[in-house]
């Protein structure tokens, strides 16, 4: 290697190094980005207020516009200046073709480099939003209202955003720091039921990596209806802070918030393209958990009083998704499109040998997986007694 080489390589090296470090000591602090209750509204006035000078842009989809935009503007009046931009509500909308057109509005609106963009709604939003402030002039500001009970316990929190691409979920994206996260519970009045539900999906699966205490606390709750629903978000969304800020990068630990997903995102991705109502998130994921926990089961040794617990759980509360024996190979080749596959031809699992024990990189297998899927077919029709 010459001389020119060694200079070139240490740049490189110094360059990424600059980078990790910038972007480690903003996650360390994640919990310091994280606000809810009276205190998380006057810091809201405090940011927005901040940026006003220089544009202060919120996004919102057609829903929140309806729901939650005018609650917002009367807790927060410093917004009643923000300029709205609206985009179409639903995953299928969580597209390259809609960032540009926000990017556009954008630009048509006079947003600077230090402007600030506020994304108000559930996990489309904050997925898209937060990609489209880190793009938009090399990244400008942005603060995530999560309006949904899947976005205020996961989607939000994590830096992470994300594109569909061609029907496959979140295959463009990247990890980027919102200045701040706003957990307001009373959002979630005015979220339809199905949504709701929706959300649980990934409280349950935070419950399931962490610990068995809590996992039953979740299951007793009756849906948080007869407990605090709020000390039950923040504990669920502090289960992820945990965890990220363990491994902001996923090159280990972080994995374990993929249980439920592999199979899970393949199912959504496959329900996307092919039903006119497609599934939810959070219940997409649920079908995940059972599939996963069975081959938990068989690969692992979770117990199957565990398996038990977690299909009857699924299958009382989330619709049934009936799965046409054609659908598994679709599914399969979905998954091996995967932006978690490490290895081409080997599907990479986040599995648990028990409740609060999640282990990862996991490669259980193309007949385990079908026969995983046909286990969720089957409990529809009461597998367990």
């Amino acid at each position: 290697m010459n001389r020119k080489q060694n200079v070139e390589v240490s740049c490189s090296q110094y360059i990424n190094i600059v980078v990790s470090l910038n972007f480690q000591n903003n996650l360390m602090n994640l919990k310091g980005f994280i606000y809810s209750g009276k205190e998380g509204w006057g810091r809201l006035t405090t940011l927005v207020d901040k940026y006003m000078s220089q544009g202060v842009f919120v996004l919102v989809d057609d829903n929140t516009y309806q729901f939650c935009l005018p609650s917002l503007l009367k807790k927060c009046p410093a917004l009643s200046e923000a300029r709205i931009i609206r985009v179409a509500p639903g995953e299928e909308f969580k597209t390259i073709e809609t960032a540009a057109k926000v990017w556009q509005e954008l630009s048509d609106k006079g947003a600077l480099r230090n402007s600030l963009l506020v994304c108000v709604g559930g996990g489309v939003v904050t997925d898209l939003g937060n990609f489209i402030a880190a793009t938009f002039k090399r990244g400008i500001d942005c603060i995530l209202l999560p309006t949904t009970l899947l976005g205020m316990v996961d989607a939000a929190i994590g830096g992470k955003s994300g594109m569909n691409l061609n029907g496959l979920k979140n295959q463009v994206g990247l990890i980027n720091m919102p200045r701040g996260i706003f957990l307001f519970t009373e959002f979630l009045e005015s979220l339809p039921e199905r949504q709701y539900i929706s959300g649980f999906a990934e409280m349950i699966k935070h419950a399931l990596i962490s610990d068995r205490v809590h996992y039953s606390e979740l299951l007793h709750s009756n849906m948080m209806k007869d407990l605090d629903p709020e000390s039950l978000i923040l504990h669920s969304a502090n289960i992820k802070v945990g965890v990220v800020e363990s491994d902001p990068h996923e090159m280990g630990r972080r994995k374990v918030l993929n249980l439920g997903h592999t199979i899970g995102h393949a199912i959504e991705a496959y329900s996307l393209q092919h039903d006119a109502e497609p599934l939810l998130h959070g219940e997409a994921v649920a079908a995940g958990l059972v599939c996963e926990a069975f081959i938990s089961m068989r690969f692992l040794g979770l117990p199957e009083s565990d398996l038990q617990s977690i299909a009857n759980f699924v299958n009382w509360h989330f619709p049934h998704y009936r799965l046409k024996p054609s659908a598994c190979n679709d599914i399969i080749a979905i998954m091996l499109k995967d932006k978690k596959i490490d290895s081409p031809g080997k599907i990479n699992f986040s599995l648990l040998q028990s409740i609060g024990k999640p282990v990862v990189d996991q490669y259980p297998g193309e007949k385990l997986i079908r026969e995983s899927m046909h286990f969720y077919v089957n409990i529809e029709y009461g597998f367990f007694s």
